[in-house]
This record gives structure tokens, C-alpha cells and sequence, in this order.
């Protein structure tokens, strides 16, 4: 069994019995399309899913008839939909956007002003295994033009600060890294049962040797099995 992004997403869905997903970083559908969920609505400035592929996935999902596609970056989408947000807010959101620090905890913060109290913010690429593939870009393509040493195409940049930004400024939230697919972040509104210290300026300095130095603690890094015992709190 492969325990990926998709297993671990619809496993809450399940789980919780979630109405409203929404994914941001679509691109190709590959995530987005098996998800079985009632209310989908998928986000990216560049959605690369064709008509053909639409409709061979509505034939495989009978879910995805009901999609809702907005071909917009996050930030638009977060401000032009906010009525039709407050009125149905979000039950799970998947974040796979920009491989930033500074645009990951933006839809980390949108995204919270918008689900349930009980909704779950899954966020990818949270333990990069590599500095080339944790290097600082803005896309895969400038990390390859870049010619970053050791850069093999898995680009998962900076989104790992979020996570200490989130566990050292952020209080009121549960975050923890499940140790699969390159690290699947999870976000909840809840007391944490351990927190991070670092200020603002230091999230900026820490670098890439920083994590490889601490990377449990800092990702309150958990093993994949954690998964079955973090379902049983839901």
C-alpha cells in the first residue's frame, strides 16, 4: 500500500465525513482528481487539466461532476470568494501552492480564516530530504535554472519555515509533519502539546543545516503509523 498525499487526504475526508475540499497547487489534477469528496474546488493560476482528462476522471470519480475550478493564484482566490467562503466554509484544504516560506503560510493563514473550527489543513513538502531540493525559488523551473549542487528535480523549497513559524508564533494550533511523501503537514485548531520559540527573524535565518540538525523536533516530525492514532482523535 502506498501511503501518499492522496491515501492520507481521503482518509480524513473519510474519516471526518468532510464535505467541502479545496486544493491549492492543482496543476495536472493528479492529486485533485482522485479525491472523493462531495464539494471540490481546485485552485492554481496554471491548471493544466485537459477536457478529455476531465471527463475520464468523472467516469473513474463520480465526484468530480460537481468540481468548481478557479484558474487564479490563491491570493485572488482567497479575496474574490470570501462571501461564498464564510457562507461554506471549508472542511479540509490541501496546500501545494508556491514552495515558499512566505506564500505557504499566506494560504496557511487564508485557509484558516476559512475552514471549520474542526477543519484540517494538510500542507505538502514539509521535510525535504535534500538542501538542493530545500534551496529557496519560486518555481521548479528557477531552482533548475538556478544549477543548484545536487538539485534532481524534486523541488520542495522553504515550506518546511512554515511549519516552525506556525509551532513557534502560532499558539493556538496543533501542527505536526507526517513522515511521508516528502513530508505531509498537518494544521488543526487546537491546544498544541508542544511548541517552538523561534522569533520572526530567526524563522528567516534558519537554514537548510538548521533542520537537518533538529529535524524531528523542529517538524514535530511523526512516523507514518502516527496516521492511525491521529484518525482516532478526529
Amino acid at each position: 500500500m502506498i501511503i501518499d498525499r492522496v491515501y492520507v487526504i481521503q482518509k480524513i475526508i473519510n474519516k471526518t465525513h468532510a464535505k467541502r475540499y479545496l486544493e491549492i497547487g492543482v496543476r495536472e489534477g493528479e492529486c485533485f482528481l482522485r479525491i472523493r469528496a462531495c464539494n471540490k474546488i481546485a485552485v492554481d493560476p496554471q491548471i493544466l487539466i485537459s477536457f478529455k482528462k476531465k471527463r475520464k476522471y468523472i467516469f473513474r470519480n463520480l465526484y468530480n461532476i460537481f468540481n468548481k475550478y478557479a484558474a487564479v493564484t490563491s491570493d485572488v482566490y482567497f479575496e474574490y470568494a470570501k462571501n461564498y467562503l464564510k457562507m461554506n466554509k471549508l472542511d479540509v484544504v490541501f496546500i501545494d501552492g508556491l514552495h515558499t516560506y512566505e506564500q505557504s503560510l499566506k494560504d496557511v493563514q487564508n485557509a484558516l480564516e476559512n475552514i471549520t473550527d474542526d477543519g484540517i489543513i494538510i500542507m505538502h513538502d514539509c521535510n525535504p530530504q535534500s538542501e538542493a531540493a530545500a534551496h529557496p525559488a519560486s518555481s521548479t523551473q528557477e531552482g533548475e535554472h538556478q544549477k543548484v549542487p545536487g538539485f534532481a528535480g524534486d523541488w520542495n523549497g522553504d515550506v518546511w519555515k512554515t511549519i516552525v513559524h506556525l509551532r513557534s508564533q502560532r499558539k493556538d494550533l496543533d501542527v505536526f509533519v507526517l513522515d511521508c511523501d516528502q513530508g505531509l503537514g498537518f494544521i488543526t485548531k487546537r491546544k498544541p502539546l508542544n511548541i517552538l520559540n523561534y522569533n520572526q527573524e530567526e524563522i528567516r535565518c534558519l537554514t537548510y543545516k538548521d533542520l537537518e540538525r533538529d529535524r524531528v523536533r523542529m517538524l514535530n516530525l511523526q512516523p507514518i503509523d502516527y496516521l492511525n492514532s491521529y484518525l482516532d482523535t478526529l
